[in-house]
């Protein structure tokens, strides 16, 4: 049966990635949450889509050239400017923040490494070394448009499950992600193709489309059997879901 990813979080209706998009998606019979990490000045992991702060929130600035502190001190509001009080719960986010939150719940976490632009050295390290801490590793996919990336996760930890995102349509995706070692293929949902997914499915590798937010479009990859939607309108497809069982 199909699952529902909230595309960080209930973005749809709340502040993308923050922990009151979380929780609002939590609200919901979710399989999981999807997020971004990169990293801060001073080398904390934090959540945050963009490698700037100017789309997300009341500051300007690239992530990597501002300390958590510095951070910390914006609004991340995005395109909800002024309908939600300041307050912690609309700061950026730690990816420990996150994990603290997220230890005693039942569902998994999809985390996206922002390296495709720039790699953020001991990105992947450092994101390991806290799903440990936790005991979060069954819980757990890390995925990336930077394959490298992936295939530097695996080699840190062969445990880890790691998903390869894509936005063009590739030739037998599930030889290739079987061949260098990852659990999923992340595709933008219009990419795949039938073939692709006989593919997938020949090779075990689960399927995460994103970013599905029609319904048409949720009940033809419901129809499809992908292992989830990723989607910005949690309770459009969690509704679709649920019709389908």
């Amino acid at each position: 049966m199909t699952g529902v990813i909230a595309h960080r979080g209930y973005s749809k209706l709340f502040p993308e990635n923050t922990m009151l998009a979380f929780q609002e998606a939590n609200a919901f019979d979710i399989a999981g949450i999807e997020l971004d990490v990169q990293l801060t000045k001073d080398g904390q992991v934090v959540i945050c889509h963009d490698e700037t702060i100017d789309r997300t929130s009341n500051g300007k600035g690239f992530i990597k050239d501002l300390t958590l502190t510095e951070l910390k001190a914006f609004s991340f509001y995005g395109a909800f400017e002024h309908q939600f009080a300041k307050n912690e719960h609309i700061q950026i986010p730690t990816l420990e923040e996150f994990f603290q939150w997220f230890k005693p719940l039942d569902i998994m976490v999809n985390i996206e490494l922002k390296t495709n632009i720039l790699r953020y050295d001991g990105l992947v390290e450092k994101v390991n070394d806290l799903i440990q801490d936790y005991k979060l590793t069954d819980r757990v996919v890390l995925s990336s448009f930077q394959h490298h990336t992936m295939n530097m996760a695996k080699s840190i930890n062969t445990d880890l499950k790691t998903g390869l995102l894509t936005m063009n349509g590739t030739l037998k995706p599930g030889d290739y992600t079987a061949h260098h070692g990852h659990d999923y293929y992340h595709p933008f949902f219009m990419s795949l193709e039938p073939e692709d997914i006989g593919n997938l499915m020949d090779n075990n590798i689960g399927i995460n489309t994103y970013t599905v937010n029609k319904a048409e479009d949720i009940q033809k990859m419901i129809h499809t059997g992908v292992t989830n939607v990723i989607t910005d309108d949690v309770a459009l497809a969690v509704e679709l879901v649920n019709k389908s069982k």
